[in-house]
C-alpha cells in the first residue's frame, strides 16, 4: 500500500478459505448483522447473490466487496458448491473517498487467490502485515475493476507470486552477486511487486529492508576480498557497486569500525607467523 493510499485497513480477525457446506446460504438477517466489511473471492462452484439493486452470478473469479448497510442474499448450486476465500475488516476512507467497487470479476484468479492466501496466512501472527497486504490487494482489485494495471498487469510481470520463494531466491541472488545494480525499483520489478509492497514483504521475510540487505552483503563480501585478495580498495569499491572509494570507505567504517585499509592491515598482521 503506497503512503498516499486514501484509506486505512484494520483486520476484524475473521478470515479463511472454505468450501461451503451442503445447504449453506446467506439470508437477509446476515446482511443486517454485518457491521464491518467483508471481501469475498469465489474460487470454485456456482451460485447466485441478490444485492440491493441487482442479482449476480457467483462463479470462480467473482469478487464481492460487501459493506455495512448493503443487502447480500446468497444461495449456491446444490451440486456445485461454492468455494470462497473471505476476510472481514474495518475500512476508513479519507473525505469523499468510497470503496472502489462492490462486485467485479478478477482477470487472474490464480494471482488473486495467492494474494488473498497471504492475508489469511498472516492475519494471526502478523496482523499489521496482513492489513497492509489486504490494502495492497484492494488497490490492485480496484485497478483491475477499472481496467488499469491491476491483476492482469501483475500476472504478465510474474506468473508465480509465492512471497517466501520469491524473496528468498532474490536474497540468494543478491548474496551471489552483491556488486550488481540492485535498485529497489529493479528488484521489485523482477518479482512483480510495486516497490512499497516489495520493500515491506522483503523486510518481513528476510529481516532487513532491501537497501540494507544489499549493503550488508556488499560489506560482507568486501571483508572477504580484503582478507583474501590483493585488489586495491578502489577496485573492491568498484566491483561491489559502490559509487566511489570514498563512499565505500565511509560505509565500511560505519559497519566495521575501521576503514578498509586498516581492516586489511590488521587482518594480515594477525595472520603473519610470530617468532
Amino acid at each position: 500500500m503506497s503512503e498516499n493510499t486514501p484509506f486505512s485497513i484494520g483486520l476484524s480477525g475473521i478470515a479463511g478459505r472454505v468450501r461451503c457446506e451442503p445447504g449453506w446460504s446467506l439470508d437477509a438477517n446476515w446482511s443486517r448483522q454485518l457491521t464491518d466489511f467483508d471481501l469475498w473471492l469465489v474460487w470454485a462452484g456456482r451460485g447466485k447473490m441478490k444485492l440491493s439493486r441487482e442479482e449476480i452470478d457467483l462463479a470462480p473469479g467473482t469478487c464481492v466487496w460487501m459493506r455495512p448497510g448493503g443487502s447480500y442474499i446468497a444461495q449456491q448450486d446444490p451440486v456445485d458448491r461454492l468455494g470462497v476465500s473471505f476476510c472481514h475488516f474495518t475500512y476508513k476512507g479519507q473525505a469523499n473517498h468510497k470503496p472502489g467497487f462492490e462486485v467485479m470479476h478478477v482477470r487472474s484468479l490464480e494471482l488473486a487467490q495467492s494474494m488473498m492466501a497471504e492475508v489469511i496466512r498472516w492475519r494471526t501472527d502478523r496482523p499489521e502485515l496482513a492489513a497492509r497486504l489486504l490494502a495492497d490487494l484492494l488497490e490492485v482489485l480496484t485497478l483491475d475493476h477499472e481496467g488499469g494495471w491491476g491483476l492482469e498487469g501483475r500476472r504478465r510481470s510474474q506468473p508465480s507470486h509465492r512471497h517466501h520463494e520469491r524473496m528468498q531466491a532474490l536474497a540468494a541472488a543478491i548474496a551471489e552477486e552483491p556488486g550488481r545494480d540492485w535498485s529497489v525499483k529493479g528488484m521489485a520489478r523482477s518479482v512483480g511487486y510495486a516497490p512499497d509492497h516489495f520493500s515491506r514483504v522483503f523486510q518481513v521475510i528476510i529481516g532487513q529492508r532491501p537497501q540494507n540487505y544489499v549493503l550488508t552483503t556488499r560489506i560482507s563480501r568486501a571483508r572477504q576480498l580484503l582478507r583474501e585478495t590483493n585488489l586495491a580498495v578502489g577496485e573492491i569499491a568498484h566491483v561491489l557497486g559502490f559509487r566511489d572509494a570514498f563512499y565505500f570507505s565511509r560505509q565500511f567504517r560505519a559497519a566495521c569500525g575501521v576503514p578498509p585499509s586498516s581492516f586489511r592491515r590488521h587482518r594480515r598482521d594477525e595472520s603473519e607467523p610470530r617468532g
